[in-house]
């Protein structure tokens, strides 16, 4: 990372913290049943990934649920949109600023959504994805007790190498169990 980038980030890191200092949002859960919005932000650097999330949108838009679908790549070549999922949209570092908040409009209305439950799948540390993980106004968020842990409000322990479809099926799980009073 050259010099500028890495001095970049770090202030990018630094007014991130300020604005969640000033960021307020009313947690409610939810689980499967309560919840009519969801939303999903995953990782699709690996090629499984997309095809993974893809079954999974598939399967909550089979049952009834609105859905939001939003996928962070590395590099140039845009992932493949999965057919009929017009509820999908990518982004990457070259559509953030230097502060690393994502600002395509596709991308902006993703992150305004209140989602009644907001799946984290991925472990990314990158700044975009953390900037929209913690300043989401999901009333639920769930992913990975990992990287951007400090964000969620329900995490699943993944065994060391755990793949993205172990974590969908753990959350479904739970949250499919647990009741809302």
């Amino acid at each position: 990372m050259s010099i500028f980038k890495n001095t970049a980030e770090k202030i990018a890191r630094i007014i991130l913290n300020n604005l969640l200092r000033k960021h307020s949002r009313r947690v409610e859960f939810h689980n499967m049943k309560s919840a009519n919005h969801i939303g999903i932000l995953f990782d699709t650097n690996q090629k499984e990934n997309n095809s993974i999330v893809s079954d999974f949108y598939r399967d909550l838009k089979d049952q009834g649920y609105k859905i939001n679908v939003a996928g962070w790549y590395t590099g140039t070549d845009i992932p493949k949109k999965p057919l009929n999922t017009l509820d999908f949209t990518y982004f990457s570092e070259v559509d953030s600023n230097w502060k690393g908040i994502p600002h395509t409009h596709e991308i902006s209305e993703f992150f305004k959504q209140k989602f009644d439950i907001l799946f984290v799948l991925t472990q990314s540390e990158e700044l975009p994805i953390q900037y929209l993980v913690s300043l989401s106004p999901a009333a639920f968020k769930v992913g990975a007790n990992a990287n951007n842990a400090d964000y969620l409000d329900f995490m699943i322990e993944l065994k060391e190498n755990g793949s993205i479809k172990e974590l969908i099926q753990n959350s479904i799980s739970y949250l499919s169990e647990i009741k809302k009073n």
